[in-house]
This record gives C-alpha cells, structure tokens and sequence, in this order.
C-alpha cells in the first residue's frame, strides 16, 4: 500500500521520531545502570532484560517511521482536488445504514499520522477514508462493516469543498 504525506504529517512523524529518540538514549542509560547494578546480563537480570526489550521496542519504531518517510509520497494540498477524494480532500458525504438513521459527515482526507476525528480529520488508510478514496460527486462506495454497530453501510459524496472557509459559510 502506498504511504501518502501532507508537509504537515511528515514534520508530525519527525517530533514523533524525536521523541523517541529521547526516550531511547534514557532507556539506554537506565540500561547501563542496571548492567553495572549486577554485573550480569545474562543471568537473574530481570530489569536489564526489561530495558533491552524496550530499547529494541523503540529503535525498531524509529527504524519504521523513517522507512515510511522515505517510501512516502508528499501530498501538496494547497490546492485541494474537487474531482475525486484524495488526500488533502475535504468533502461531505451521507452514511447510508441498513436501519435507515442516514447521517451526513463533513471531513477532510489527511495523511499519516495526521488523523484527528475531533477536527474532522481522517487518514485515507482509516477504513472510513480507504472507502471514500478516489470516489467523485454521487458516487457511492462499497459497503462497509462496521464491528461496533454491527451493520453494513455505504458512503455517498455529497459535494467537495475548496477550504474549511467554504464549510463554515455553508452553516
């Protein structure tokens, strides 16, 4: 699957990356700590063998997140795309359920690391936006199960917006 940045996502992957960066050189120091504490690594160390799994646990995360940065395609959305949902899109759209409560949602399509349902941002791998993307006006999407309401629904692009300005001066 291809990874898809905004500027915005990839500085938030870097102060992620950053700080864990941090938390690694102090597990490494508690590390040492402990290795000079007994004297042995090998043997009855439960709290050196505890950092060095977590020490592995975050440079393993910090390996990854730079692999995805590199692999990541930057998504420039100074102009957002009216055509069909991409990231960078904001659009709204009607949820259709099988118990006929349809419901209409407003949100903006982001990159990585950048999802934020509190301000209507979703990521375009979210199982929401991974069914919403590359659909254009009235176009429907496939249903969609939802666990938690133990139904099937399906997504409808009602309109695309230029900006979250256009959003508020429609309410």
């Amino acid at each position: 699957m291809s990874i898809y940045l905004t500027k915005n996502g990839k500085s938030l992957l870097y102060e992620r990356i950053e700080k864990l960066e941090k938390e690694l050189v102090d597990i490494r120091a508690e590390k040492a700590i402990a290795y000079t504490v007994s004297g042995d690594t090998w043997h009855d160390n439960p709290g050196f063998n505890a950092l060095e799994q977590s020490e592995h646990r975050k440079a393993t995360e910090i390996y990854e997140l730079n692999k995805k940065i590199e692999a990541a395609t930057i998504c420039d959305i100074s102009i957002r795309n009216t055509s069909s949902v991409k990231v960078g899109s904001i659009v709204r759209c009607v949820r259709y359920t099988q118990k006929n409560d349809d419901q209409i949602f407003i949100w903006e399509i982001v990159g990585l690391g950048e999802s934020d349902p509190s301000q209507l941002k979703i990521s375009y791998d979210s199982p929401v936006g991974s069914v919403l993307m590359g659909l254009s006006v009235h176009e429907e999407s496939e249903k969609v199960f939802i666990p938690s309401e133990k139904m099937y629904v399906t997504y409808e692009i009602l309109k695309f917006y230029l900006d979250w300005k256009e959003v508020g001066n429609e309410k």
